[in-house]
């Protein structure tokens, strides 16, 4: 049977990270950091009326629970008051991360660690932490912000395991998975701590206190090998087990510093001063970790939530949130081998502010301010992809081509993200005939980039209807996926097939001469028209030189209430000498010259006469 081998992911500074993905912690953007963690009673709704001291983090009796690297040196500790911590730093940065949004983390770090693991979990199962099922977000928030701060328990809540048996020879060894699961990490903007071992609590604690941990010497991830887990962690510091802070300081006034000085003592004096978690420890002294991991369930919906301390206004920093959370969503699709069809976007606005300004707009504000359940108003749109894309870049255009074409109504305090209808992403086979391939996106991206600047309406392929009348044999259909274009092109092919047939039968005849080269959006009226009649063709005047009959059509869709009786001529008109005498213009071109004078010029025109009316209208351009 092969052994239980685990990947520990751990996140120091997960909570700093995500304050810093929402945008600069400070006008300045280089202040200390320091985060509060709790504050699950919905943050969303900071767009609302809130009391001032639940609004505000910065409350002199509240307990910092994370600092960054800045914040550390200037001598700010995880446990302090924020009065204390102001007291050392003036300019320190404090704000809030619900558990929430942890939980949001990890999950988005598992989903990507899928790709390279058979299980992926963010929680322990019954024999590991207590009460670890239950979700952190609904526990009251001073009893789960006193455990975020002991290191064990259930917190600090910073570590995703991956359950890789059996699996790292697919990517070349255990350490070469790590090096691949690091990136993946760091391509969603966190800075990770990885470590193998045959149980959990042993992956964390090497991942958590190893020679890495430290952030010098450019150690590599510590790598226990099988069965050799108790070793491992013997140099280890004793806070690297699961006993209490009080516990740790015990045993480190009577000098038992690591791991493997406490393993030598006798067991039944070390097990009088452990406390409850004796059997835990001692299984993992003896190299033991039974404890499961609890799967991590995928969500079928990809969604990604930032919601801003500060309101703000300009389009560039909604941009560069927008861009950390394509770029995430990117991530989370390539570790599922999926791309996405839609992106749904969220912007929420600032409740009080909204309805001031909705309330003196409200011709052009309503259209823009959404009712969302009762959270405040938003601004809500969506970009639809012609077929499912996955590169961070490719999601990213779009969205920026909406966003440069829309106007804020209010401050904004959120933003949420969906990335909707999930399909299977394309895999395209390398080429090896060419130093560089094409790439397969770049055509889908731009048609999603015109989509959102243009409407979606007036972007698509055209495809060939079978009609008589010209103007009908083609129609602009959308470029909704690879199954629209295949139809299209498909049709394309069998049109220029029966094309080819038909003029291989005509004896003589040449197939282009019944088709225009450029049909106008509405035909122009020209009264009726001869040899030598004189038409107005936008202001101007022009001669019919000749006609020449091309067709006629007779009856055309009977059933509707106007069928069409037509007969199609190419008229050559002439503008400028009266001799007739002009020089040929190109396609179109029966324009008067720019003093205002008439140029001489003439071109072929595609005209049909209404045999019910004897009426012709201008239709479109010959070559």
């Amino acid at each position: 049977m092969a052994v239980k081998r685990i990947v520990a992911i751990v996140l120091p500074q997960l909570a700093c990270e995500l304050v810093k993905q929402r945008g600069p912690v400070s006008p300045s953007g280089k202040a200390p950091l320091a985060v509060i963690l709790g504050g699950d009673e919905d943050r969303r709704a900071a767009a609302a009326p809130r009391p001032e001291p639940e609004r505000e983090p910065q409350a002199p009796a509240a307990v910092i629970d994370v600092v960054d690297d800045e914040a550390r040196r200037y001598g700010v500790r995880p446990g302090q008051k924020v009065v204390e911590a102001a007291a050392l730093v003036a300019h320190l940065a404090i704000h809030r991360v619900t558990f929430a949004e942890i939980d949001a983390a990890l999950g988005r770090v598992a989903e990507v660690a899928l790709g390279l693991g058979a299980t992926a979990a963010i929680q322990l199962g019954e024999q590991g932490a207590p009460r670890a099922g239950a979700s952190r977000a609904s526990r009251a928030p001073e009893r789960a912000a006193s455990e975020a701060r002991s290191p064990w328990g259930d917190g600090p809540y910073d570590t995703v395991w991956l359950d890789i048996t059996g699996a790292s020879h697919l990517v070349g060894g255990e350490e070469a998975l790590l090096g691949e699961l690091g990136e993946r990490v760091a391509a969603l903007g966190h800075r990770a701590r990885l470590a193998i071992a045959d149980g959990p609590r042993l992956a964390q604690a090497l991942a958590r206190f190893g020679a890495h941990a430290d952030g010098g010497g450019g150690a590599e991830a510590p790598i226990a090998p099988p069965g050799k887990g108790a070793q491992a962690i013997g140099s280890l510091p004793v806070q690297a087990l699961p006993v209490e802070r009080e516990v740790a300081s015990f045993l480190v006034r009577l000098g038992v510093l690591r791991v493997e000085d406490l393993a030598r003592l006798p067991r039944a004096q070390v097990a009088a001063r452990l406390g409850p978690r004796t059997a835990d420890v001692m299984e993992l002294l003896a190299g033991r970790d039974p404890v499961p991991l609890l799967p991590f369930e995928v969500p079928r919906l990809l969604e990604e939530e930032v919601l801003f301390d500060e309101p703000i206004e300009s389009a560039e920093s909604l941009l560069f949130v927008l861009r950390g959370m394509t770029s995430r969503i990117a991530s989370r699709l390539a570790a599922r081998g999926e791309a996405c069809g839609r992106l749904n976007v969220a912007i929420a606005y600032d409740r009080s502010i909204a309805r001031l300004r909705l309330g003196e707009r409200e011709d052009d504000g309503a259209a823009a301010l959404l009712e969302d359940d009762g959270r405040g108003p938003s601004l809500r749109f969506h970009v639809d992809m012609p077929v499912p894309l996955s590169d961070a870049g490719d999601l990213l255009r779009p969205l920026k081509a909406k966003l440069e074409r829309i106007e804020l109504a209010a401050p904004a305090v959120g933003v949420h993200v969906i990335a909707s209808r999930i399909a299977r992403a394309r895999r395209v086979q390398l080429d090896l005939s060419r130093d560089r391939s094409v790439d397969p996106d770049s055509l889908p991206a731009l048609l999603a980039e015109l989509s959102a600047e243009i409407g979606q309406e007036r972007v698509g392929i055209l495809e060939i209807a079978d009609a008589h009348r010209p103007e009908a044999r083609s129609r602009l259909v959308p470029a909704s996926g690879e199954a629209a274009m295949t139809r299209a092109s498909a049709a394309a092919r069998a049109r220029a097939a029966a094309d080819r047939g038909a003029a291989e039968q005509a004896e003589g005849a040449d197939a282009q001469v019944l088709e225009p080269a450029r049909l106008l959006a509405q035909p122009i009226p020209l009264g009726r028209v001869g040899r030598g009649a004189i038409v107005a063709v936008d202001r101007h005047l022009y001669a019919i030189e000749r006609l020449s009959f091309v067709m006629r059509i007779d009856a055309v869709e009977w059933w509707t209430p106007t069928p069409a009786s037509r007969d199609y001529a190419r008229a050559w008109l002439v503008s400028g000498s009266p001799s007739g005498k002009a020089a040929p213009a190109r396609l179109g071109e029966l324009r008067p010259s720019r003093d205002g004078a008439s140029a001489s010029s003439c071109g072929e025109a595609w005209i049909y006469v209404d045999r019910a009316t004897g009426e012709a209208f201008l239709q479109g351009w010959c070559e």
